[in-house]
Formats: C-alpha cells, structure tokens, sequence
C-alpha cells in the first residue's frame, strides 16, 4: 500500500470514528448534533458543501473497495499435497527466488521480474541490466536455463516460459531499491 494510500485511509477511517462517536452520543439522547443539522440544511452553500463532502468520501470508499480486491497475486499459490499435509509457495516467495537465481549468472548486473501462474505452468517475466563486456544472448540463454532448472528443483513446478527483456547495458553497479 503507498504512502498516499495509507493517509487517505487513515483519514477515512478517523472520520469514520468521529462520526461513530456522534451516533453513539445521539443515541444516549443529545440532541444538538441533530439540531445543527437541521439549521444548516436550510442554507443552500451548506448543502452544497454538504454535497461535495459526501460525494468525496463516495469516491475514496470506492477507491478502497477496489484496493482490497484488486491485490497483485490475489492468494495465488503453488499447492502441494503431501502425505502430512498441504504445501503453499506463493508467488511471491517464487519471484524472489527467480531474482536471486538471475543475479548470480556471470554478467547481471540487476535484475527485475515478475512470476504468474496459468494452467500451462509458471511465466517468468525479467527486465535485466547486464555488463557491457559480455554476450547478450548467451547469458540471456544461461539465465533461462537457470531459473526454469531451479524452480523444478527447489518448488517442483515446470516453468513453461523465463522472458527477458535486457533494460539496460551498463558497466556501473547501482543499489537497487527493495522490491
């Protein structure tokens, strides 16, 4: 969740406490939050404000709903059942092990990537920068065959298809940010 999605949740959500607050009070009997009400409504600003307020806390709890539902790997898992149980590997934990594959093939400098499963097996998608001083298909090669070998030996699933796409060609070692 980003930054600015947290804070409009965190607003939504006191808001939502204040009100709550207000009901639970009116309900004990004061009356003067109803009375407020009641002669603002009457000027025709206020009702506009009124208005726009409502239709802006209408948008961000759209926004929300969609956020909760529309999540990158929505539970998606490798399953395994054993003899004591099931075996969940999330995509996720399958993404990283793909990165760590990658980086350690002679002339990769970074690497990025995404995993997603259909029913012919795992797709693989990586956006790599390699050194400068090396052949770009051969190591293109070598990294396909790397991470379609360790995800059938370390997860026992076939990767049906490893993608690259070469970013960049570049001698420098940048820090990559934690993805």
């Amino acid at each position: 969740m980003r930054i600015y999605d947290r804070v409009v949740l965190a607003v939504y959500t006191l808001t939502l406490d204040v009100l709550a607050v207000i009901f639970v009070l009116m309900a004990f009997g004061w009356r003067m939050p109803l009375d407020i009400v009641r002669t603002s409504l009457d000027n025709i600003q206020i009702r506009w404000l009124v208005g726009l307020i409502s239709l802006f806390y209408l948008v961000i709890s759209l926004r929300l709903i969609v956020y909760a539902f529309r999540r990158k790997y929505a539970g998606q898992a490798v399953v395994h059942d054993t003899s004591l149980g099931e075996v969940r590997i999330s995509l996720d934990g399958i993404e990283n092990l793909v990165k760590k594959v990658a980086r350690q093939v002679q002339g990769v400098r970074e690497v990025r990537g995404t995993v997603h499963m259909s029913a012919d097996g795992l797709h693989v998608s990586l956006s790599i920068v390699m050194s400068p001083d090396i052949s770009i298909p051969s190591v293109s090669s070598e990294v396909q065959s790397q991470v379609k070998s360790y995800v059938r030996n370390v997860v026992g699933v076939e990767v049906s298809e490893v993608r690259i796409q070469v970013e960049n060609i570049t001698a420098e070692v940048r820090r990559s940010r934690v993805e």
